[in-house]
């Protein structure tokens, strides 16, 4: 009976105990929570005072309310190198950039990026130019290496023929390196920090890429101000200058908050890694296009700064060259055609190295890929086929086998040749880990994944940029 007590006292006891701690836990959370709603009412404060103060001081225009306030405090969130102010200004082009009018161009616009933005981070960190930049190119030319503008700027970046010759942008009947990714990043990178050099001011050399450095500087004079900020010279600037880093500041944050705005990428046909050869001798395109088992069309947006399908590399001014890195190579046709082979070797050579089925009349696609054991979307792949495209009769490539001898051949001729460093840019996809992304790569671990770009945990989510560093 005394044992019954005493158990039924600690019983109690310990009852009393856990009772007490849960009391203590529920506390220190409601207390937690209360620091944190009163955090955010203070931050929001804050942000409002700062609003108040610009609605003051520097433009009378803006709103000020919640949704500003919401917007302030997310714009002060990305800010890096370059100053991102909030004004009337900024906060027109942002409702036109997330306007459901907007919304099909804006994910355009990101779905290039993918491609576009990890070559700008490649070539910008090497020159120690700001990340942010790369935005300036979508203001610039919406990302199509195409475009003309009314003054005669091309590229991505908008050169114009004499600013592009003052930077060594090659210019004659067979390329246009106006049009070249990184040539003309490269270019902007050394624009960029001239005229940081001499205003000392990111965003007014920005301003500057727009109207000119002498445009600036002269309004400088004019202004009589001493080490004047963007937003104090805007009203002696040009009026497309005045409205080019508002544009600026509002495309980098709407760029940046895409998934906050339900802005998500679609497929491109950019979508594929690349390896970068600097090819020193005349090269036809349609012979690497067939070797690696795209339309040229295709290999030529890779490619846009040449304006046929002839790479004229010599050994004095070798040409760069993005070769898509797919799964179906033909490593022979590669060899010869990065080797300047002739049309007819690269015809033996795919004679020898394809199989071919004549597709009988009454066989379907699917028919055709049951015979050989292969997908149907590789069969539609390696013949140019869409879903709609009818087989009855025609002969199609039903195998590309690799040569690992000339695999191996093509990876010294990428070598000679100058390739870039063993570094690439991948983009995370739905589905992807660490683990996944590492075998696709010789010589790397997810180890070295983490430590390459400074992850501390195996999370990654779509959209991520990954450096790959290859041996």
């Amino acid at each position: 009976m005394r044992l019954n007590n005493c158990l039924f006292i600690l019983f109690g006891l310990f009852s009393t105990v856990g009772y007490a701690q849960d009391i203590a836990i529920d506390s220190h959370k409601e207390e937690l929570q209360s620091s944190m709603i009163s955090y955010i009412e203070t931050l929001n404060d804050r942000l409002a005072a700062e609003l108040d103060s610009i609605r003051e001081y520097v433009d009378p225009s803006i709103a000020n309310d919640d949704e500003d306030v919401q917007i302030f405090k997310r714009l002060k969130s990305i800010i890096k190198t370059i100053p991102l102010a909030y004004n009337s200004q900024v906060r027109e082009y942002i409702d036109k950039y997330t306007s459901s009018n907007y919304r099909p161009y804006m994910r355009s616009l990101l779905s290039l990026s993918r491609h576009y933005f990890a070559i700008y981070e490649q070539v910008f960190e090497g020159a120690g130019i700001p990340e942010e930049v790369k935005y300036l190119s979508l203001v610039e030319s919406s990302l199509n290496p195409h475009l003309v503008s009314r003054s005669g700027a091309v590229g991505p970046w908008q050169f114009m023929y004499a600013t592009a010759r003052m930077y060594d942008l090659d210019m004659n009947s067979y390329v246009d390196e106006r049009k070249d990714v990184y040539a003309s990043s490269y270019a902007v990178t050394r624009y960029l920090t001239e005229a940081y050099d001499q205003f000392n001011d990111w965003l007014l050399a920005i301003a500057s890429y727009n109207c000119g450095r002498g445009c600036v500087q002269r309004a400088i004079q004019r202004s009589g101000l001493s080490s004047p900020s963007f937003w104090e010279l805007s009203p002696y600037l040009p009026q497309e200058t005045r409205n080019y880093v508002p544009k600026y500041i509002a495309m980098t944050y709407v760029m940046e908050m895409a998934d906050f705005y339900a802005i998500y990428p679609v497929e491109t046909d950019l979508d594929l890694e690349h390896e970068v050869l600097m090819v020193d001798r005349v090269v036809d395109l349609n012979h690497i296009a067939q070797a690696i088992d795209i339309p040229i069309e295709r290999l030529k947006k890779y490619n846009p700064a040449y304006k046929h399908t002839i790479v004229n590399g010599t050994a004095e001014k070798p040409k760069r060259l993005l070769l898509p890195l797919t799964d179906h190579v033909n490593d022979s046709l590669l060899y010869v055609a990065l080797h300047n082979g002739n049309s007819a070797e690269v015809d033996v050579i795919a004679r020898e190295t394809t199989k071919q089925y004549r597709v009988s009349r009454h066989e379907t696609i699917y028919d055709v890929a049951k015979k050989f054991g292969v997908s149907v979307q590789n069969l539609r792949a390696w013949n140019g086929l869409t879903a709609k495209s009818t087989v009855s009769g025609k002969t199609l490539l039903v195998d590309q086998p690799i040569s690992e001898r000339l695999a191996s051949n093509i990876s010294k001729v990428a070598s000679n040749n100058g390739s870039s460093s063993q570094i690439a840019y991948y983009t995370v996809r739905r589905g992807d880990s660490l683990d996944r992304i590492a075998k696709k790569y010789r010589g790397v671990s997810v180890s070295k994944l983490k430590a390459d770009n400074n992850l501390k945990s195996n999370l990654i989510k779509p959209g991520m940029r990954l450096k790959i560093t290859k041996q």
